[in-house]
């Protein structure tokens, strides 16, 4: 019996949706759908490319520091202060490891860039091949509903027009001669 009336439900709230359900306007909605989508990925692009860019000037400092180091270096050992070349070199090496990771950050960050830009472009050909498609249904879909209606018109027009008026008054007149015969 439960399962009856749940059948029930679910048939007149399918009935429903289909009337409700209006291509023209759900095509409409996915066009909207997918246009608002394109300022949510150029914002996600340009996320990654700050990365980028963060990664590229820290990547540029690091490099200035290393070289810095490197002429302290070079002038600690000219002037025989050994202790200062130690303790230079020693923050050197810390600097190339914190360059290699930032270059390797920044590698990984150029091809995530690299990526969403080739992801944005393949998304928008798809946009719009899905765009022109659905613009072509709805236009065959108005086109569909003037040609129903000129055809409703015209069946109507035949039906309660001259040819049912015509008809009618012969079928009078022929009565009218039949009583007067």
């Amino acid at each position: 019996m439960w399962q009856r009336l749940v059948r029930v439900v679910r048939s007149f709230v399918g009935f429903f949706i289909s009337v409700a359900e209006n291509p023209e306007l759900i095509l409409e909605q996915n066009i909207r759908d997918m246009n608002d989508q394109v300022p949510r990925m150029n914002e996600s692009i340009a996320m990654v490319k700050a990365n980028v860019t963060l990664l590229e000037k820290e990547e540029a400092k690091y490099q200035a520091e290393v070289r810095d180091l490197s002429a302290k270096i070079k002038a600690a050992i000219q002037a025989g202060r050994d202790d200062l070349a130690g303790n230079f070199a020693i923050r050197l090496e810390q600097l190339k490891g914190a360059l290699a990771r930032t270059q390797g950050q920044l590698t990984t960050a150029r091809a995530a860039f690299d990526k969403a830009l080739t992801v944005k472009q393949a998304f928008m050909r798809e946009k719009e091949r899905k765009t022109r498609e659905a613009l072509d249904a709805i236009r065959d879909y108005r086109r569909a509903q003037w040609q129903k209606k000129v055809a409703d018109v015209m069946e109507q027009f035949e039906v309660a027009g001259v040819s049912q008026t015509h008809d009618e008054m012969v079928r009078k007149i022929e009565e009218m001669t039949a009583v007067n015969e």
